[in-house]
């Protein structure tokens, strides 16, 4: 009997606090600070033309530009202009224009228009529906450190390219540094 008033008082204290919490907006979700939030564009060129089973040289070269710096550690860095280089293989599969699951590696740097460099390291992984997945660390420079997401909008590659090969593909892209 003793237990069971216990809990009966338990339960009559918290029901004040369970009726304000059920009452309460909730607190709205905070998403982390990043250090650079960009619009891009990006262009892929593919040496010879990336078929299934062969490999190719990648050459990136692209913009950034309409950054902003959620964190305001980076407002000066409002654009920049990219180059990489790399080496990229492919296997059939995926359902992306070309049919292509692309592996690719290299490095680039970002040279941002108010001054100073970013070096990175990139990689593209096997997307079975999107073909390409992304991926890269900033190595040296500005924003040394910081992990790259890029989230594409659209990806046009050459025509043909499911026959002929991948030659190019134009990417325009948000791109987070964080």
């Amino acid at each position: 009997m003793a237990r069971r008033i216990r809990i009966l008082t338990m339960m009559a204290a918290a029901a004040p606090l369970a009726a304000a919490l059920a009452v309460l907006p909730a607190a709205p979700a905070q998403a982390a600070d990043g250090d650079l939030s960009c619009s891009a564009t990006f262009n892929l060129t593919l040496d010879p033309p990336l078929r299934a089973g062969g490999g190719a040289n990648v050459s990136i070269s692209g913009d950034l530009s309409d950054c902003t710096s959620s964190n305001g550690q980076h407002a000066a860095l409002a654009a920049g202009k990219l180059k990489a280089t790399g080496a990229a293989t492919a296997t059939a599969g995926g359902f992306n224009p070309c049919g292509l699951l692309v592996t690719a590696k290299g490095n680039g740097t970002l040279a941002w228009v108010s001054g100073g460099n970013s070096s990175f390291a990139w990689r593209i992984s096997p997307d079975p529906i999107t073909g390409l997945a992304f991926s890269a660390n900033v190595t040296d420079g500005q924003l040394n450190g910081d992990a790259i997401t890029v989230s594409p909008k659209s990806a046009q590659p050459n025509a043909g390219c499911r026959t002929s090969g991948l030659s190019t593909l134009a990417v325009t892209a948000q791109v987070t540094f964080a």
